[in-house]
């Protein structure tokens, strides 16, 4: 089947909020008179439903006067068939208001609103008699708790969820009677869309301003440079920046088609030199004027409905910030790794470490740290720190046990490229530039730290033994030893290690972060965080003492 891709046009805010929950129709959309200061799509859209209804009208009163008479007895029987299709349109009606309030219970924790407000509910039917409810999800990871809430109506027997991305035909339940039991973290599931993606990579600072966004095109070109098949997703809605950074000859949009079972998809803009895939609201050509929730249904919507196709690495250019949009992609996604980009002064490094805690909330592992804006090279070949000489970017990698440091010059070539939209590592005098040279050392960095976490080799095994009252330690190599809480207390490397401790505290709960450290909860309420480095090598005061375990762990 051909299909025809038009441009990408994002519905405004109020159509999206009316149509993607409610299924608001197009004769309620154009009940009220356009004002002047409507959007020209809007306009457009309530003429031609004046105009429709019009035409209705029209047909109608032409209908009236060319049709034959019927006797009562036909006006009886036809007068009793339209009360009945009210009588059950009504209750149909009645019946979908019912599944939208109790999924309205369904909340995420991290947006503090509900599914439907989000527009992640679509495409809602329901039939009270047979019992039968259907509707479609746009993120799979409320399908449970979202079924569990349309369970609870007295009426309901057979539903069906389909969620977007995941399968064409929904997931059943035949009863409503399911079993309670505790909430757990859903593991994302990979769509189809990114079924192709080999890694996604996420670049963050949770700061504005640090150079993250040159950081994410850069380094997908410096990949795209070392033969790999790469995408670039400007996540930032409200001020996207792709479009400037990597610009072409014209003025590129996104397109959407439809295929056979109706479901939308999004062509990403090629950059036609290199190959990679862009895609950023920038190129849909509006201003983004919405609300938090939208957002994320939209950022959902372009993840979940592009055409990635077979890419090595996928680069999430996200924006500043731990908020909504971090939170939605991480549930509709599974993100390899993550990059962070900072600044020498200290306000950036404690935004920093808030994204740094965030990814690790979310198992996504922080593989390399960029320092931007470091020095400036003077033209007798020494540094000169204009921020001073803080070293925050190593002190952010020492704390989380993060191997890979990388300090970026401040450089005019640096400003020049985002100005004339052709990337640092492409253009000309890339070869002469300390930054591009940082920049591939970066890309080899996170292509090694990316195939780690592939083969899963680097992660020891970290566990407490509760009646030794020590963490045991296996590495990849099969070797155990263990190590004493008191002393990894002592030599703790955050700033909380200034806090007393007793030698009654004890260690209640530990948890991996990432790939690269884990998280000690102790009986005081103190929060530490250990990398594996320093469990396995030791820090700046020494060698980790083991402890040599030549008798068996009690098994609990």
């Amino acid at each position: 089947m051909e299909v025809t891709p038009t441009a990408l046009s994002f519905p405004l805010p109020g159509q999206l909020q009316r149509g993607s929950a409610t299924g608001a129709t197009l004769a309620e959309r154009s009940v009220h008179q356009p004002s002047r200061t409507q959007e020209p799509a809007v306009l457009h859209l309530q003429e031609t439903a004046v105009a429709f209804c019009a035409g209705l009208a029209t047909a109608a009163a032409g209908a009236v006067s060319t049709r034959k008479r019927r006797t009562p007895q036909q006006w009886r029987v036809r007068c009793k068939t339209a009360a009945q299709d009210t009588t059950v349109a009504a209750a149909d009606t009645t019946a979908i208001d019912d599944v939208l309030q109790q999924l309205r219970s369904v909340k995420d924790p991290g947006l503090g609103t509900d599914i439907v407000a989000c527009g992640f509910v679509r495409d809602v039917k329901a039939d009270r008699e047979r019992g039968r409810i259907d509707f479609r999800l746009e993120v799979g990871v409320y399908e449970d708790k979202a079924r569990e809430a349309v369970a609870r109506l007295p009426w309901a027997k057979d539903i069906n969820v389909l969620v977007a991305g995941s399968d064409s035909r929904p997931s059943t339940s035949s009863s409503a009677t399911t079993g309670s039991s505790p909430p757990q973290t859903p593991t994302p599931r990979t769509p189809p869309a990114l079924e192709r993606v080999k890694s996604i990579v996420a670049v963050s600072s949770c700061k504005g301003g640090v150079g993250k966004s040159f950081v994410s095109v850069n380094l997908a070109f410096e990949l795209q440079k070392q033969g790999a098949r790469v995408g670039i997703f400007d996540c930032d809605v409200y001020g996207p920046s792709l479009p400037l950074m990597v610009r072409s000859a014209e003025s590129p949009q996104m397109e959407m088609y439809e295929d056979e079972q109706k479901q939308k998809h999004v062509i990403p803009v090629v950059h036609e030199p290199s190959g990679v895939k862009l895609v950023s609201f920038g190129y849909a050509g509006k201003a983004a004027v919405m609300r938090g929730s939208m957002v994320t249904g939209l950022i959902s919507q372009l993840m979940l409905q592009t055409d990635w196709g077979d890419l090595d690495y996928l680069i999430l250019d996200l924006p500043p910030g731990t908020g909504d949009i971090h939170l939605t992609l991480a549930q509709v996604c599974k993100i390899t790794a993550a990059v962070i980009v900072t600044t020498p002064q200290k306000l950036s490094v404690i935004d920093v470490e808030r994204g740094i805690s965030m990814f690790s909330q979310l198992e996504v592992p922080s593989v390399a740290v960029v320092q931007n804006m470091s020095y400036l090279v003077l033209p007798n070949g020494q540094r000169q720190f204009p921020f001073g000489s803080t070293g925050a970017g190593q002190s952010i990698a020492d704390t989380f046990g993060i191997e890979h440091v990388f300090e970026l010059p401040l450089e005019a070539a640096v400003s020049e490229a985002g100005d004339t939209g052709v990337p640092l590592v492409v253009g000309k005098g890339s070869e002469d530039s300390p930054a591009a040279a940082e920049i591939s050392n970066l890309a080899v960095a996170v292509t090694a730290e990316l195939d780690k976490i592939h083969a899963n080799t680097q992660r020891p095994v970290v566990t407490l033994d509760s009646d030794r009252n020590c963490f045991i330690v296996e590495l990849p190599n099969g070797e155990i030893f263990g190590v004493d809480p008191a002393v990894l207390r002592h030599r703790d490397k955050g700033a909380g290690a200034a806090k007393s401790f007793e030698i009654d505290d004890r260690p209640v709960e530990i948890r991996d972060m990432g790939n690269y450290a884990i998280v000690i909860r102790w009986s005081d309420g103190f929060v530490q965080v250990a990398p594996h480095r320093q469990l396995i090598y030791g820090d700046e005061k020494g060698p980790m003492p083991r402890i040599a375990l030549d008798t068996p762990v009690a098994v609990l």
